[in-house]
């Protein structure tokens, strides 16, 4: 083997070496844990469908001034069924706080998602991003995916994956303080 050759060799062993550290990082990333590029942001107007037949357009515009949970879900999600029940307890403990919490089913057809929430007893304002189009704007890349907006409209927090009770308290008691102290 000639020194050309023998050099070759290592920088194309250094080369794999490398290429493998990194996507063994990879594999330890938590994706629920990284950060968003949309927190510290205006969070996206929209209009859709409401989920449930001859209710009112559900519009971020509609809650200006009131601090909201925005909860993105599906029907066959099997951690969206299990946060609904504690997103509706907590609905209604807070709703008369002054907070106001959104359900966006993405990734559904209507009849299913409108069959889940009747039988999970969902109460919040409820809507159908059917085109995907709200998901895209709020980077949604998986459900569940909830977003915590001050009063402001300013996105505070977003939590990938799903909610745990000590996350939506704490979060919800930022907003709250956050949008009381705001101009």
């Amino acid at each position: 083997m000639t020194i050309r050759h023998r050099n070759i060799s290592i920088i194309l062993m250094i080369c794999a070496i490398g290429i493998l550290a990194l996507l063994t990082r990879g594999l330890f990333v938590n994706v629920q844990k990284v950060p968003s590029a949309l927190v510290g942001k205006t969070a996206a107007g929209f209009e859709i469908p409401p989920l449930i037949i001859n209710g009112q357009k559900v519009s971020l515009a509609s809650f200006k001034g009131k601090p909201v949970i925005l909860n993105f879900w599906a029907s066959w999600c099997t951690s969206c069924r299990e946060e609904s029940e504690m997103l509706e307890t907590f609905w209604q403990i807070w709703k008369d706080k002054g907070i106001q919490v959104i359900g966006i089913a993405v990734q559904d057809t209507p009849e299913a998602a409108r069959e889940f929430a009747q039988k999970a007893g969902k109460t919040f304002v409820l809507g159908i991003d059917e085109s995907g189009k709200v998901g895209i704007d709020y980077g949604v890349y998986g459900v569940p995916e909830t977003f915590f907006i001050d009063a402001s409209g300013i996105i505070r927090h977003k939590e990938a994956g799903p909610l745990t009770k000590d996350i939506l308290v704490a979060e919800a008691t930022r907003l709250m303080t956050t949008s009381s102290t705001s101009p």
